[in-house]
């Protein structure tokens, strides 16, 4: 199919070309795909029609008629505080990359990935020198578990724009970012298992707490709260220090679920509670707060909390994109991004 000449591609072209209803096309080039439920075959299949079709958003036909001295795409830049290239598509960032790269197609912009050497603190580093390392990119786009607050301050008085993939909070001043909503996901996570007839809980959390885990475990705390119930102290450790005695101690106080907030912690878990002879979900439920890893560890398929990483990805594009063709629009800034869950496997009513 072919557009008419002398006009640009339209939303209703790319839904006759994918062969899908206008309103999907919508939603998917919006980067509410994951969150419509519409599967990855059918997303890849607008975006495909999308790039094939030349399809420029609205708003950047907008810019570039207003600005028409603007010739190359937009150049947005990548940059990771920690080494994070996926090795296969299993791989936690993977789909946060796959995102970004799908919608800068989309919005018919170029990437550039940075890659700084790390510090003394194992951190990419923005500045160096005192010079921005992201300076020949128009904006950028961060991931990683820890950023350097003091990096992204200077950023946003050097002026350059940027969109933090995460919840992060910068003190002093207010960064753009676009997260997971962990917080309202969690509450949702215990409203079910308090449906299930669980009472009595237990929460194991990372070490090192950043806005993410803090969303986790205030979203579980509130949520335990507003139905009266005992919130426990959160066992916030390592995984080499989580003890035998900590489980038994857990047990002995009448816990019948646990929330867990990562992989590693969930991995010591299964095999302390295969040591002792105990079976999951029949004897404890347990709940992973992050994505299943592939039932690498225990009986998985483990319940879960599932994160939209290639929405987020989508969306933080977006959010780039209006950053540069329009600064100074109504729009948000901050955005958090729904989550969803399953409590299948590993999840059952608490034994009478």
């Amino acid at each position: 199919m072919t557009k008419p000449r002398g006009r640009s591609s339209r939303q209703a072209d790319i839904a006759r070309e994918a062969g899908v209803s206008q309103s999907t096309v919508s939603m998917v080039l919006s980067g509410a795909g994951d969150l419509g439920r519409i599967s990855a075959e059918t997303q890849r299949r607008v975006f495909s029609a999308a790039r094939r079709l030349r399809y420029t958003p609205v708003g950047q036909q907008r810019t570039a008629t207003a600005v028409p001295s603007r010739q190359a795409p937009l150049l947005l830049g990548v940059h990771t505080f920690e080494p994070i290239f996926p090795t296969s598509a299993r791989d936690y960032y993977f789909e946060f990359l796959q995102g970004i790269e799908e919608q800068a197609g989309v919005e018919g912009c170029n990437l550039v990935l940075f890659t700084a050497a790390q510090h003394e603190d194992g951190v990419r580093r923005i500045y160096h020198g005192g010079v921005n390392g992201l300076r020949q990119a128009a904006g950028s786009l961060l991931l990683g578990h820890h950023a350097n607050l003091d990096d992204l301050a200077r950023l946003v008085e050097d002026g350059h724009p940027f969109v933090y993939i995460g919840h992060r909070d910068v003190p002093g001043t207010e960064i753009c970012y676009v997260g997971g909503d962990y917080r309202a996901t969690t509450g949702r996570i215990v409203d079910d298992l308090v449906a299930l007839g669980h009472r009595s809980f237990a929460y194991l959390g990372e070490a090192v707490r950043h806005e993410p885990e803090v969303d986790r475990w205030e979203g579980f705390a509130a949520a335990l709260d507003r139905f009266g119930l005992a919130v426990p102290a959160p066992a916030c450790v390592r995984p080499e220090d989580l003890t035998a005695q900590w489980l038994d101690s857990t047990l002995a106080e009448g816990t019948t679920a646990i929330l867990v907030e990562s992989v590693n912690l969930l991995r010591v878990l299964a095999a302390m509670v295969k040591l002792r002879g105990l079976s999951i979900p029949d004897d404890l439920s347990v709940v992973l707060l992050v994505d299943d890893p592939g039932s690498e560890v225990g009986p998985g398929p483990w319940a879960s909390l599932r994160i939209p990483r290639n929405a987020m990805g989508r969306r933080a594009v977006r959010l780039l994109t209006s950053l540069l063709t329009d600064p100074d629009g109504d729009y948000e800034r901050q955005i958090l991004v729904p989550c969803t869950h399953t409590l299948e496997t590993t999840v059952a009513p608490p034994r009478q």
